[in-house]
């Protein structure tokens, strides 16, 4: 298979594209070459192209950011969260972590001299 047969290495057909940065909010068609976004059309149904996915009914986006993330798995018990449930599975590709936790029971740093300690 050389690259004149297939331009295309997969189009996305049928999804809703959402671009926030260019207002666009529509149902296209959506190529990808070399790992880059190729085309953008109303109707790539007819492109050559290795892969198809069907994806009507799905939204398309770029990856979303979260800039206020408190995952801190493993370290919390119950309340730590997965990265990957409330980051990549939900649209996310960016998490920041704020903090990990406060460890109130586990860790108490002595006060100061002259601070209260009560």
């Amino acid at each position: 298979m050389n690259t004149a047969q297939f331009p295309f290495d997969l189009v996305l057909t049928g999804g809703t594209i959402i671009d926030s940065v260019t207002g666009l909010n529509g149902r296209y068609d959506l190529a990808v070459s070399g790992g880059k976004i190729a085309a953008l059309e109303p109707d790539l149904s007819q492109a050559p192209a290795r892969e198809r996915i069907d994806l009507a009914g799905k939204i398309v986006t770029a990856g979303m950011i979260d800039t206020h993330a408190h995952v801190y798995e493993h370290v919390t018990g119950r309340f730590g969260l997965n990265p990957d449930m409330v980051g990549v599975r939900s649209g996310v590709t960016t998490l920041i972590d704020q903090g990990g936790a406060e460890l109130h029971d586990h860790w108490r740093l002595s006060p100061l001299p002259g601070q209260y300690s009560g």
